[in-house]
């Protein structure tokens, strides 16, 4: 079973094994891996199951997450990925572990956070946050793309490219087994504005390609509204409550 190895100056300090529940990283103690260190946040960040992957998901945290050095928000998990998390890191590897310390999946009283988080001021910690910062968005995420996205079986990657609307990004990379796209906090592609949906859409792969199923929005592709699944081709024109988007298979 995949797991996560907690480390602190190169020394081991536990490990965490990755199942189908949610693995959750924090400062607060009814987290699956607490780190109790005041750069951490109460709920810094999770790595869950998606399909036939390992996801990470940085949880709004104050001092970022990070993977081989560089910002994510989400990224898919390989072996041997290395998560910055304050100053401690995380080991993920597939080659096996047992459950130690809470066992994922269960339920801990809730403790509210006291306090803030205290922010790093190491150098290395400055030099990676002053990268997200003045970078664009689209920056950030062409940055890990290399380690984020996962090709299909010919070595295709589908991307999404904003050319009308408000989403946060100008290009997305499809690297999740699903895509979801709307106004909810848990979308890879965030839609903006009061009245969008928080489930607008959903990208899924299926087998060298992805498919498009509207999920409580208006969806059309090159300007057919659709209402149930359908195949997308590369350069297809999607709009999506008002956003547009153009997909392409590369």
């Amino acid at each position: 079973m995949p797991k996560l190895i907690l480390k602190f100056d190169d020394r081991e300090l536990s490990e965490c094994a990755v199942g189908t529940h949610a693995v959750t990283i924090g400062r607060l103690p009814d987290n699956n891996i607490v780190i109790d260190n005041p750069a951490v946040s109460g709920r810094h960040a999770r790595v869950y199951r998606e399909g036939n992957h390992y996801v990470l998901e940085d949880l709004k945290s104050t001092n970022g997450t990070f993977v081989n050095d560089k910002p994510i928000a989400r990224h898919t998990l390989l072996e041997g990925d290395t998560v910055l998390v304050g100053k401690h890191t995380l080991l993920f590897t597939q080659k096996g572990g047992e459950q130690i310390g809470h066992e994922a999946g269960t339920s801990a009283p809730f403790v509210p956070e006291i306090g803030g988080t205290m922010m790093l001021d190491t150098q290395k910690q400055k030099s990676l946050l002053s990268a997200m910062e003045q970078g664009r968005p689209s920056q950030v995420y062409d940055a890990v793309v290399p380690k984020t996205a996962i090709p299909t079986a010919q070595g295709r990657i589908g991307t999404i490219k904003v050319i009308a609307g408000n989403t946060g990004q100008s290009e997305y990379v499809l690297a999740a087994v699903t895509t979801m796209i709307g106004k909810a906090d848990t979308a890879q592609i965030r839609l903006k504005g009061w009245f969008k949906p928080k489930v607008a859409a959903a990208i899924a792969r299926k087998g060298e390609g992805f498919t498009i199923t509207p999920m409580g929005g208006k969806v059309s592709v090159n300007g057919e509204q659709i209402n149930s699944r359908r195949d997308l081709t590369s350069g297809d024109m999607i709009e999506v409550s008002g956003v547009t988007l153009e997909f392409t298979l590369s």
